[in-house]
């Protein structure tokens, strides 16, 4: 009696079809980075197509990994660190950052005072380049660093030129907060924050004298898309009280202006 040995054929697509649950995983972070803040569970499973239960199991993992995370508060789920450190190593490897570094060394050489790059991230405005200052009253922060919206010069750029569906609901959080707690120099209202954002839209451009009182000052530019109407990314320079020269004919207001100008030209 013959013994016929059985193979299984792997046909091209099975080679090429990748590993569904890794697919399944990239779908919910793809929702929680285009989502306009922390989403619950309910609405993310819904968003994905599939039941909150499975929703959960993945995202448990997702959180072990530092892709996600989850609110111990609210118990919403949004983008984990390595997201965000994923994120900023691919922004700086883009041609985007490269030529604007090369302004905020401009900047930074002409003024003496700390430049940096900021784009809208998961949380708000974030700091994806910095050239730093070089003398011992320099101001810095951290790479990944997320700006105020309301009483930064980069936030105060996002909230009169980003998307207001986007921008508003974490504008509006803060303002709750500067009220809270009656944070100086901060809208504590959105009437106040309405007249503010009005006039940076209509120069042009921001500038804070006193960072929600904390010490430092700030002017900041937006660099747009092609259309000339969609913001990019945020050039700012910032140095402490008294250092920084921020009146809107000033010479350090006309220098990022232009900078911005002349990097929007050339992307």
């Amino acid at each position: 009696m013959a013994f016929v040995q059985r193979v299984a054929t792997v046909e091209p697509e099975d080679l090429r079809g990748g590993v569904n649950s890794v697919e399944v995983a990239g779908q919910l972070l793809r929702i929680l980075a285009e989502a306009g803040g922390p989403m619950r569970l309910a609405d993310l499973a819904r968003a994905a197509g599939m039941p909150s239960a499975k929703a959960h199991r993945y995202l448990v993992s997702l959180a072990r990994a530092g892709l996600a995370e989850q609110d111990a508060t609210s118990s919403r789920y949004d983008l984990g660190p390595l997201m965000l450190r994923a994120g900023l190593a691919a922004l700086g490897r883009s041609d985007v950052l490269k030529r604007a570094e090369r302004m905020l060394e401009a900047i930074a050489a002409r003024t003496g005072e700390t430049a940096a790059a900021a784009v809208w991230g998961t949380h708000g405005p974030t700091h994806v380049r910095l050239v730093e200052a070089r003398h011992a009253l320099a101001a810095t922060v951290p790479p990944g660093h997320v700006c105020p919206m309301t009483y930064s010069a980069s936030g105060l750029v996002f909230c009169a030129f980003g998307e207001p569906d986007v921008t508003r609901p974490l504008a509006e959080r803060e303002v709750a907060q500067n009220r809270a707690i009656a944070r100086p120099s901060a809208p504590a209202s959105a009437a106040e924050l309405d007249r503010v954002v009005a006039a940076v839209r209509a120069q042009g451009f921001a500038t804070v004298e006193n960072e929600g009182n904390g010490g430092l000052a700030a002017v900041s530019a937006p660099v747009f898309e092609a259309d000339g109407r969609r913001i990019r990314l945020a050039l700012t320079v910032f140095g402490r009280v008294g250092r920084l020269n921020v009146a809107a004919d000033g010479p350090v207001v006309a220098l990022v202006v232009e900078a911005a100008r002349a990097l929007a030209a050339e992307l």
